[in-house]
Formats: C-alpha cells, structure tokens, sequence
C-alpha cells in the first residue's frame, strides 16, 4: 500500500467522520456506496496526514491513553466503550449502540451570536485550567473506542465509530451509520494492519503520524503551549506555502481532539488548549444543549460553514463539534457529540483487492 493510497483512504475516512450537511452529503455517499471508490481528489487537510485523518488504515494516536467518558445523565444511557457494570464488554462482542450519552433526543439548542477571539482567549484558558485526571488504561487486547453521533431523527441521524489500537494507533475498524441505504462497517485484514503499522513506523511523529511516540513527547503545561502552537504552524507553512495556517491546523486538531485528547495527561490537554489561542483566526462563543452550557471554539473561511469544537464548560473537557452559519450560531441538528471508552480488539477483517487491478494493495473502503 502506498503512501498515495494511504492518503485516498484517509481523505475517505476522514468524510465520514463528520455527519451529512449541505453540499458534502452527495459527494460523500457516491463514495460510501461505490465498491470500488474513485481515488477522492486531495482536500488541503489530508495531504501527508497518515494520523490526522484517522482513516480505517491509518495511524491516529497511540501510547499510553488518557480518556474523559461521558458520564450518563438520563436513566437509560449507556457509556460507550463500557459495559453496565463498568468494565470491559466480552472480547469480540460489540456494545449496543447508544444515543442521548450527554442529552435526550432533539434537544433544545440556544445559540449565542458575537463570537470573538478575546472570547476564544477566556475561554481556552479557563479551560485548560480545568484539565485533571490522568491516562484511561487500556489493555492489551483492548482498544480505543470513539464514537460521534448526532441527536436527531430521520434524515439527520448519525453515528459514527472507530476502533483503534494505541499501541501502534492503528484505526481497525470504522463503521458508520445513519438514514442511508447503506451503512459501513469494515475491519482491517491482517496485511492491512501490518501495512498501516510499518507506515506508523517509518513516518516521523508529528501531524503526519499521530502514533505512540507522538503522544509521549506531546508538550505539558502552559509553559509549552506557544512551542506546541509554533510546531502547527512550521507544518502549516512546510506543507501549504502560502495557504492561510489557522483553517488547516483546526482540522488537524479537530482530529487530535477525537484521537489524541484521550491519551493525554492533564497536562499535556492544558497545553492543547492554550495552544489554540495563538491561532489568530480562532473565535468563540457560547451555546445551551438540553439546559448546559458549553464553549463553542470556532474558525470560519471553511468551505461548508464555519467549524466548532464544543466544549463542556462544567467539565472542561471536549465534548463534541458543530457547524454554523456566518454569525456563528450553534443550531439545533447542525452538532455532533463525541465519546469515548474501551472496547476489546475487533476482529481481523477478510483480504480485499481493488477490482480490475492484477496485485493491487487491498483496500477497506470497496
């Protein structure tokens, strides 16, 4: 598998982790519906990332983890990546799929309007000062479990899932469902694990390889919060000469917020978060889902809308994303919640070949 295949695949990983909005949704299911995908043209954010994206055979993060799980706040709910009883669900099973971790179906969204960076400023730093606890233990037979999902009936229900091995932050499975004919649901085979893994390898950590030496040298505290902000930058400039920093580096660490957040320390988030402030672009404001608040921290210029990370302000922690219109209001049915936990290692997918193509590398997204 190239490094060229590995970027399609990453750039078709990375479209279904956010949800069908506007003008992507026709784009994206031609893709998901294809059994054998035309090669996606590459977006700005998905050059060389073989971590960023998160694809089904790429590398996301790895190392020891940190996690913040969703504490459950309606009787029913179940955290994902737990079982009832709290521990691990039984190797190769999966754990039911839950929606309304955080709130019920539909819930009353107020947005607030005049975000700004001196906002951004107060809030990423009352947040970072908020980060305790430390790495979440994951076996090793387990696997880090992410799950985004929306909160709406219909047309606008979604979830999606990965299921990543941290030691060597290889994605084994992606599956994704929602109002479509068809869902998605594949498993690496084992020359697809091994591929992904030697690519982790040889590929220097960084935004290109969100592996385990990535997240062990990841900066702590606010001391090192401008050198981890100079590094997102230098990349921006190495890679997209000319091209405006802060619209690309927010994608990327949208992706660090899904992947890497839970493998962090305390610390090492408190220096994520101040970091983002040293992006000029970057505004903030506030929105109420189902009566809490969060901090939405957002970039605009993005070509489907502005794009926020939510934030739950009693917690501090990540929480989820939105996507907005110009005044940069969180709306109801345009935000997504994210969660995390452990779940056993997935089993090994079949081996896939691209049809048409005599040794071609396998692929799992036909």
């Amino acid at each position: 598998m190239s490094n060229d295949d590995l970027a399609a695949v990453r750039e078709f990983r990375a479209a279904l982790d956010e949800p069908r909005d506007g003008a992507l949704a026709k784009r994206r299911w031609q893709v998901a519906r294809a059994e054998s995908p035309e090669r996606p043209r590459r977006r700005p954010w998905v050059l060389a990332t073989a971590g960023a994206a998160v694809a089904v055979a790429v590398v996301v993060g790895g190392g020891a983890a940190a996690v913040h799980t969703a504490t459950p706040r309606h009787e029913n709910a179940v955290v994902p990546g737990q079982s009832v009883a709290g521990s691990p669900s039984p190797s190769g099973a999966d754990l039911p799929v839950t929606r309304g971790t955080k709130a019920p179906m539909n819930p009353a969204v107020t947005g607030k309007a005049g975000a700004s960076h001196p906002q951004a400023v107060e809030a990423l730093t009352r947040l970072a000062a908020k980060q305790t606890g430390g790495p979440l233990a994951i076996g090793a037979d387990q696997t880090l479990y992410v799950k985004t999902y929306s909160l709406a009936d219909g047309e606008g229900r979604y979830i999606h899932e990965a299921w990543t091995d941290v030691t060597t932050g290889v994605a084994l499975r992606i599956r994704r469902t929602d109002e479509s004919p068809r869902g998605i649901d594949r498993s690496l085979s084992q020359k697809e694990i091994d591929e992904a893994t030697a690519l982790s390898r040889d590929t220097p950590p960084g935004l290109h390889n969100f592996n385990g030496a990535y997240v062990a040298a990841f900066p702590a505290g606010a001391d090192q919060a401008h050198q981890l902000a100079a590094t997102w930058k230098d990349w921006a400039q190495k890679e997209y000469p000319g091209r405006g920093a802060d619209g690309l580096i927010f994608t990327q660490v949208r992706e660090i917020f899904h992947y890497v957040d839970p493998l962090l320390t305390a610390a090492q988030r408190g220096a994520l978060y101040l970091a983002i402030i040293d992006l000029p672009s970057v505004k903030a404001t506030t929105a109420t889902i189902d009566g809490r608040q969060y901090d939405a921290i957002c970039v605009s210029g993005q070509a489907d809308g502005p794009q926020c990370l939510l934030f739950d302000q009693a917690t501090g922690r990540y929480a989820g994303e939105a996507r907005t219109g110009t005044d940069m209001v969180v709306q109801a049915g345009r935000f997504t919640f994210v969660d995390v936990g452990v779940q056993p290692r997935p089993a090994v997918g079949p081996d896939r070949t691209i049809p048409g193509k005599k040794g071609s590398a396998p692929t799992p997204t036909s």
